[in-house]
């Protein structure tokens, strides 16, 4: 049958029928509520089958139809690549545990760390979403594991889970991680934050039903099949909610598509600045393909924000592009509707009080390392413990799991909170055990502090090669090679903050950093400049295309420049974005 379309006309739910769109759009739509695997009746079978295949290792991974549908459950099939980036090596998973706001209890915390050495490689991966993700797992543990995450909880914790972790669903909410401790000004917007995960949560059975049930609770049917959020097809595409605080936005509020920005008069919360649309993701030698900082669109209340995000989500799912995955992300469809056109449907069909304002300034990211005053009255205080780029493990001389694990579990009262710049938090210590906590970190040998030179204290890297089946670069492994040459040039206390990534889907969200890093192939990198501190504004490129010994060059001018030819001592963002082109290329 021809399609209806042209092929440069959007395909959605309001104009199109299944057949029309790519074959993820069928295989959702004939999964019932992500229960079944294929997209036709022909050959359809359970994704329990898959996984219980596995479990009883009668199989090594699971099919192609089925990762599509795994993604919605925080699972990516993956491959071991070699050098070249040939997907050669042992079948594996990387799991993803939502953690909205990045809130832990201690119990939480020490279960995931356990389960890191029984279910994966010995590692917990903070993520810049302020969720843990375990790698290397093998798809004999795969079950396990999720089930084992799944009962990680306690009376006072949010219900640790995987479900909406990744897949065209509600991704982990993200709050600042000190939006309660602040004290200055301690807010509830991580409340929020928790409300829009439980709101914006899956509703069918399947995850149960696939993970959690034992043999006498399998079914051949989904218990219910339902989603009234998200339909029968879900979303286009990842869906991503953030609260920023005023005194900081290491959320990266614009990159999201919808965030949240108190207003405050005095110590009151007056309304929330509303932004929406934004996304770092494109495609090399795709132009059509961008990333875009969210738009503001007004301002609304507390009690209208779980409305709000659901609103939106809505829109999104009526009418985003359902052919194209790359065009799908609501940053491209707020745009072809058109503001005004989004902000009318707000108010008028789901009767959004949204009012125009000026937006108020965006706050700085923070890093959040060292000791701070912790809100109330008590003598209690938060540390922030830098991780690089969020992997938490034992290495030959740092002991970053053996260190937190000791605190956690020794400290009465304490709390877990990961950052947006994939570090560690540790909330609630009492003055009387700080010493005893940065001794503990000593003599685990982790720099605390004071011992982080400045250009490694926002400095973050997405896992990339050689798990991530996207990645066309090394970033975690290569970032700390860079920085290591910086400091040997004596730049290591230049304040800047660098992102890398090991493709253009810029999970690390390098295009807002003020010098970023994207793999383009193997052995060839483009370098950004320019972006700003707050979050404001994007990166230009620098350099298209560098191989690694051009772009540690490259870096060494760029910082240098920073340090050596900035008479108004701007902020290195501003000065990148201030300074022409060829000014900055002239060594």
């Amino acid at each position: 049958m021809e399609p209806k379309h042209h092929r440069h006309e959007p395909v959605t739910l309001e104009n199109a029928s299944a057949a029309e769109m790519s074959t993820v759009e069928r295989l959702k739509q004939a999964s019932e509520g992500l229960f079944y695997v294929h997209s036709t009746h022909e050959n359809r079978h359970t994704m329990r089958a898959e996984i219980d295949a596995l479990s009883a290792r009668q199989a090594e991974t699971i099919s192609e139809h089925a990762k599509e549908i795994s993604k919605h459950f925080g699972i990516y099939k993956q491959r071991e690549r070699n050098e070249s980036g040939k997907k050669d090596g042992d079948f594996i998973f990387m799991v993803r545990v939502k953690i909205p706001a990045g809130e832990l209890a201690p119990a939480q915390w020490l279960a995931l760390d356990a389960a890191a050495d029984r279910y994966a490689d010995g590692s917990l991966r903070l993520t810049a979403r302020q969720g843990v993700q375990f790698h290397y797992v093998r798809g004999r543990n795969l079950s396990a594991l999720i089930r084992e995450i799944n009962a990680s909880h306690d009376n006072s914790a949010y219900q640790l889970t995987t479900l909406g972790a990744c897949g065209d669903v509600n991704r982990n909410t993200v709050a600042s991680p000190v939006d309660d401790l602040d004290a200055e000004l301690p807010l509830d917007s991580h409340e929020l934050a928790h409300a829009v995960a439980r709101e914006m949560a899956p509703r069918s059975s399947a995850y149960y039903q696939v993970f959690l049930a034992d043999e006498s609770g399998q079914q051949v049917a989904p218990l219910d099949s339902e989603e009234p959020i998200y339909g029968a097809q879900y979303l286009p595409r990842k869906f991503k909610v953030g609260f920023a605080h005023p005194h900081d936005n290491s959320v990266d509020l614009l990159t999201n598509d919808v965030g949240f920005l108190p207003r405050i008069e005095g110590r009151k919360v007056t309304g929330y600045d509303l932004y929406s649309g934004g996304g770092m993701g494109a495609t090399h030698n795709q132009p059509d393909t961008m990333p875009l900082l969210a738009l503001y669109l007004g301002v609304v209340q507390r009690e209208q924000v779980l409305e709000t995000v659901r609103a939106i989500a809505t829109i999104q799912r009526e009418h985003g592009e359902r052919r194209n995955r790359r065009a799908a992300r609501w940053k491209y469809t707020i745009r072809r509707l058109g503001v005004d056109a989004v902000k009318k449907t707000l108010r008028e069909r789901f009767a959004i009080a949204l009012a125009d304002a000026e937006p108020v300034p965006l706050p700085h990211v923070r890093d959040h390392l060292g000791w701070h005053r912790e809100a109330g009255t008590g003598d209690l205080s938060y540390t922030g413990i830098l991780i690089p780029s969020g992997r938490v493990r034992d290495e030959e001389t740092i002991k970053y799991r053996s260190a937190i694990r000791r605190i956690v579990a020794e400290v009465d009262g304490i709390g877990v909170r990961i950052t947006p710049n994939q570090h560690l938090i540790l909330a609630h210590v009492p003055g009387a055990r700080r010493q005893w906590v940065e001794h503990t970190l000593a003599e685990h040998g982790v720099s605390f502090d004071g011992q982080v030179p400045a250009i490694r204290r926002l400095a973050m890297a997405c896992p990339a090669k050689p798990t991530c089946g996207l990645a066309m670069t090394h970033a975690e492994r290569a970032l700390p090679r860079y920085l290591a040459e910086l400091e040997r040039e004596g730049l290591g206390n230049v304040d800047v903050m660098i992102r890398m990534a090991g493709c253009p889907n810029s999970c690390s969200r390098p295009p807002t950093a003020e010098i970023g890093i994207v793999g383009y192939g193997k052995n060839d990198y483009v370098l950004m400049v320019g972006g700003a501190r707050d979050g404001s504004r994007l990166a230009r490129v620098l350099y298209p295309r560098l191989n690694e010994h051009e772009l540690i060059e490259a870096l060494k001018h760029v910082v240098k420049a920073i340090r050596d030819r900035n008479p108004h001592r701007l902020s290195a963002g501003d000065y990148l974005d201030q300074t022409p082109e060829e000014e900055l290329k002239v060594r």
